[in-house]
């Protein structure tokens, strides 16, 4: 058994009750079909409860919790298809300021913008709608430097995006106070961003999976409920099934992140293999979900597209599918008949995928 073996036995993922309940009454008030999608509405009542900054310290006036709370908030958000950018702001942006020195003593949201060569960043999730952005870029040696900008100051640039997570180019146009920051922060910024994204579309695949057996029971045809027709029971079993398998993989990357903090050698191999199985789940639960709904998923009164499409957004960013099953792929092969037990068993150290999304992103 290896040294990250035992260390990820003694993690516990549970959460405390009374935390998950709160988070269920918060959500609560602000899901369903005759509730119209209001980020700052959320992510004020998120902050009067203490829930906002979850994970920041508190001696920054964070609450100071783990990974566990945050996957807990982050699957029940995707879950009740309400969208916010908690993630952003708690997961992302807080840890690259504090890596790199920046207060962050703030309550204000924020999302981040890696910018490329040419000083663009494109299509940066809640860019435009929260309150700053914190921009990354590397430098003529290859180092990179953060700084903290309100959004009044940058260049926001509105672009498609199939949900109702807004998305914009960012462009810096002026002067920043650029801030030097460690690569292992830069790249550490990247797993917890792929780790993150695999959680909510997890707890997306879970909304679906409650809305397709509320939706089954209770509608009726022929005579009978659908839920007694073998095809749709086929289809709804299908869902749960990959829904279950994306939340084992999804969970032993959030145990890695409890027990190393994405550390470990094996930590890319982790959020490999979560990226993997949500994206290859995503569209088995995607299609089923909206061929047991039939035309009416398809429509903006029913709420199934508040999980649907996040979701297929979630899917691509920080890192392609292919991205992170083409490492996998790689050390299979390299491993050999001999290797590929074990890889699936101990896991495998993949090399610096991170890294490589940070080359193709800065244009390096």
């Amino acid at each position: 058994m290896t040294e990250q073996q035992t260390s990820t036995d003694s993690v516990d993922l549970t959460v405390d009750p009374d935390v998950e309940a709160m988070i269920a009454d918060v959500l609560a008030g602000y899901s369903g079909p005759s509730v119209e999608p209001e980020h700052v509405a959320v992510w004020n009542t998120l902050r009067e409860v203490g829930l906002a900054r979850l994970t920041a310290p508190e001696e920054t006036g964070g609450s100071g919790a783990g990974w566990a709370e945050a996957a807990a908030l982050l699957r029940a958000a995707a879950a009740a298809g309400v969208a916010v950018p908690f993630a952003e702001t708690d997961l992302l942006a807080g840890p690259l300021r504090r890596a790199s020195g920046i207060d962050d003593a703030t309550d204000a949201t924020s999302t981040v913008a890696v910018l490329g060569a040419e000083g663009t960043a494109h299509s940066v999730p809640w860019a435009g709608e929260t309150d700053g952005v914190v921009c990354v870029r590397r430098t003529a040696d290859g180092t990179f430097e953060v700084a903290d900008a309100v959004t009044s100051d940058l260049t926001i640039t509105p672009v498609e995006a199939v949900s109702a997570v807004p998305h914009a180019d960012v462009s810096v146009a002026g002067e920043l106070d650029w801030r030097p920051v460690d690569s292992t922060a830069v790249r550490g910024h990247v797993l917890r961003g792929a780790l993150v994204r695999s959680l909510q579309c997890v707890g997306a695949m879970e909304g679906m999976l409650d809305l397709a057996i509320e939706h089954t029971t209770e509608r009726n045809q022929f005579g009978r409920s659908l839920a007694k027709f073998q095809s749709v029971q086929n289809l709804v079993v299908d869902l749960a099934a990959e829904t279950v398998l994306a939340r084992a993989a999804v969970d032993s990357a959030l145990t890695d992140a409890i027990a190393t903090n994405q550390t470990g050698e094996r930590s890319g191999y982790s959020v490999a293999v979560a990226r993997s199985v949500v994206s290859q789940a995503l569209a088995v639960t995607v299609r089923n979900a909206h061929q047991v709904h039939g035309a009416i998923g398809t429509t903006h009164e029913h709420t199934l597209h508040r999980r649907t499409l996040p979701a297929l957004q979630w899917r691509g960013e920080f890192g392609s599918p292919f991205l992170w099953e083409t490492a996998l792929t790689r050390s299979a092969i390299a491993g050999g008949m001999s290797g590929a037990w074990p890889m699936v068993v101990e896991g495998t150290d993949l090399g610096d995928v991170a890294g490589t999304w940070l080359d193709t992103i800065t244009g390096r």
